[in-house]
C-alpha cells in the first residue's frame, strides 16, 4: 500500500495562496531548465567563480536545492547572453593569488 487516507479526525487547513501572479515561481522554472543543460564545464565553471563546491551547483542542477536570487539572476542572464566563456591561462590565475 504506497500511502494511508485519513478517514477519521478534524480536517485541516492550509492557506489559501494565489500562484498565478507569482514571478518567483518563474524564476525557479527558469534557472532550473538551464541549470539542467549543465555538464561538466558549466558546473567547475560556475563553482570557480562562485566561490562555491561543484557539489552545490550539481545539487542546482537537479533540483536539490535553489541559490538566493542574485546568483539565480546572473545564471538567467549569463544564459540569456548566450553563454559567453572567458579563457584564464594558469599562470595568471596562479600569479593573481599572490
Amino acid at each position: 500500500m504506497v500511502g494511508a487516507i485519513a478517514k477519521r479526525g478534524r480536517p485541516y487547513l492550509i492557506p489559501k495562496i494565489d500562484y498565478t501572479n507569482d514571478g518567483r515561481l518563474e524564476l525557479c522554472d527558469r534557472f532550473f531548465a538551464i541549470c539542467s543543460t549543465f555538464h561538466y564545464r558549466e558546473i567547475t565553471g560556475w563553482s570557480r567563480i562562485l566561490g562555491v563546491h561543484t557539489f552545490t551547483v550539481e545539487r542546482w542542477k537537479y533540483k536539490m536545492t535553489f541559490p538566493g536570487y542574485y546568483i539565480a539572476q546572473q545564471i538567467i542572464d549569463w544564459d540569456k547572453q548566450g553563454r559567453p566563456w572567458e579563457k584564464i591561462p594558469i599562470w595568471q590565475s596562479a600569479a593573481d593569488m599572490f
